[in-house]
């Protein structure tokens, strides 16, 4: 049998050209992940235009703040890029991109009771922290969490905050497990690089908008006023005013 010098040469020169192309497609199948930083992520509660008293508790709409507590779980973070933002597209038209697998959201998202205020003095608490991708973080969201440990003291509670109402032992909280998102008070979102602490800060005074507690009563006359689901003391009004602020009464900062 007589070899054809020919196409064996012309083998020769098409088969390298060939695994030159699937290298390349290989590579844009398969593009370099996003450089990342260590970040973390906190919370804590804010009320600037309060009425501190000599106790360093504080007074809002009537209500003596003393504990507020909060459980959180199901983090997700979303964010630009810094290769989209150098590119001059309007914000609008930028597709937000999700830290998926990152360690920042993964410790986040972990079911937490957390400690906002104690004694009436302002705590930072801890969320998650770990790497996460570079970029301009624009909105965390998170779903509140009802403990379900009977010895917890945020047991069916998801959000609990204690303290007076006109001298009267007043605790309020709620079951609910919605789902609050936090935005950033810039457009472009807060720049995370280099250890960055990010922050959910939970406004009070957004959170008790339009709510009047001289209205709350101790229905029961047990000593104590109790603003809840299925309270014997009534107080729905408020109850269902402070659950629809949740929402809007977070805010994304940086630390």
């Amino acid at each position: 049998m007589k070899l054809n010098l020919g196409k064996i040469a012309f083998a020769a020169l098409v088969i390298p050209a060939g695994l030159g192309l699937f290298s390349c497609e290989s590579e844009d199948e398969n593009p370099i992940s996003e450089s990342e930083t260590q970040a973390s992520l906190k919370a804590t509660a804010a009320h600037p235009n309060s009425d501190s008293s000599e106790s360093g508790r504080f007074t809002l709409s009537g209500f003596t703040v003393n504990e507020f507590m909060v459980g959180t779980q199901n983090v997700e973070m979303k964010y630009y890029t810094s290769a989209d933002l150098v590119t001059g597209i309007d914000l609008g038209g930028i597709q937000l991109k999700t830290a998926l697998n990152a360690e920042l959201q993964s410790s986040s998202s972990q079911e937490k009771t957390l400690t906002l205020l104690s004694n009436g003095e302002t705590k930072i608490s801890l969320v998650g922290e770990g790497s996460t991708p570079k970029g301009n973080y624009k909105e965390v969201s998170f779903s509140l969490y009802k403990a379900q440990s009977s010895e917890d003291p945020m047991y069916q509670k998801s959000l609990f905050i204690t303290g007076e109402i006109n001298g009267k032992s007043t605790q309020f909280w709620t079951e609910t497990e919605k789902v609050i998102e936090a935005t950033a008070e810039s457009e472009s979102g807060i720049e995370v690089e280099n250890n960055t602490e990010l922050l959910l800060s939970f406004e009070m005074e957004k959170l008790f908008a339009d709510v009047d507690f001289s209205t709350a009563t101790d229905a029961n006359n047990d000593g104590k006023i109790e603003i809840s689901p299925n309270s014997p003391d009534g107080n729905s009004e408020i109850l269902v005013q402070i659950e629809a602020n949740i929402e809007n009464s977070v805010v994304l900062k940086k630390r």
